[in-house]
């Protein structure tokens, strides 16, 4: 009697924690939205918050702030989740899909784009606290939404052959190449001995025999000769005052750690600069990918106005 109230009470208990199991999964998981057949659940919110929270909650913040961005960050990526669900709905609708092939070969460009081994890749990622599952769904969604994007919005797009010139004259210097400068210096310890020697300066043949003549650093011999700079790597009170100049133009004297000096441009040159030719095709990309999103976030937005979506959080 004893054993067989025992097994009587075995499976209550297996019964009763058959129903528990449902209401402890939905405690940890609940579903915060629905998109017309889909739905996205608070699990899917967390992971993709996760890293914002981290940062936000190691940041100096007030409690009552922190709380602010959390919920801001909350809304944001509920929203993405949305947009996710309704482009995976049409791609499902219009049969566009993504191989694992075209992952790996984004992968593979990737790495030859900035000369990773398979080694710096998974210590990259690791550093960025994302494996490399993960990193393969990302791209997966990228080319996915490229893919989607192509088929809402190609026939909507045209680019002109005047928007590509007014685009490359507006970003002439970017297409110029990197600017150097060639420079001659003369260095004196003597303030006004150097301004005395300024005066004197006209031009390139008299610079260098200033330079010979008066100048206290090694390349005196050589005229002052320093070689081609990029103004970048100059410091900031040489850098300023050669930014002004031309070709020919020389600064006027300036104090540095070594010593009194005077600059002269003798050349300024582009390195890596691109024609229009060359640039055209590259800028084509540009503005039809600048457009395409425009227009893909515009069909984006009349896709949630025809979808029902119900947000429950």
């Amino acid at each position: 009697m004893i054993k067989k109230y025992s097994l009587i009470v075995f499976f209550l208990l297996i019964i009763s924690l058959s129903f528990c199991w449902p209401v402890s999964a939905e405690v940890v998981d609940k579903i915060i939205a629905i998109v017309n057949n889909d739905i996205v659940t608070l699990v899917q919110l967390n992971k993709e918050t996760s890293s914002y929270k981290k940062n936000i909650e190691a940041a100096s913040y007030s409690d009552e702030d922190k709380q602010k961005m959390v919920e801001k960050i909350n809304i944001q990526i509920l929203n993405n989740l949305i947009e996710q669900s309704l482009t995976h709905q049409e791609a499902k609708k219009y049969r566009i899909t993504v191989s694992e092939n075209a992952i790996d070969n984004a992968i593979k460009n990737t790495m030859e784009s900035r000369s990773l081994t398979h080694e710096d890749l998974e210590k990259a990622l690791k550093r960025e606290g994302v494996t490399l599952k993960e990193y393969r769904e990302n791209l997966k969604k990228q080319i996915l939404r490229s893919k989607l994007i192509n088929h809402a919005v190609k026939s909507k797009v045209i680019i002109m052959e005047a928007d590509i010139e007014k685009y490359y004259e507006n970003h002439i210097e970017e297409y110029s190449g990197q600017k150097k400068y060639y420079l001659r210096n003369i260095l004196m310890n003597d303030k006004d001995k150097i301004q005395e020697v300024s005066k004197e300066i006209d031009g390139k043949t008299s610079f260098i025999n200033l330079a010979q003549n008066n100048s206290t650093a090694p390349n005196a011999k050589d005229g002052g000769d320093l070689g081609l700079f990029d103004i970048k790597n100059l410091p900031e009170n040489i850098k300023e005052k050669i930014s002004k100049l031309q070709k020919d133009q020389f600064t006027g004297v300036i104090s540095t750690p070594q010593g009194f000096q005077i600059f002269y441009i003798e050349d300024i040159i582009f390195e890596g600069g691109k024609t229009y030719d060359w640039a055209h095709d590259e800028i084509n990309k540009i503005l039809y990918d600048k457009q395409a999103e425009k227009q893909f976030k515009t069909w984006l937005e009349s896709l949630k106005n025809k979808a029902h979506i119900k947000i429950m959080l």
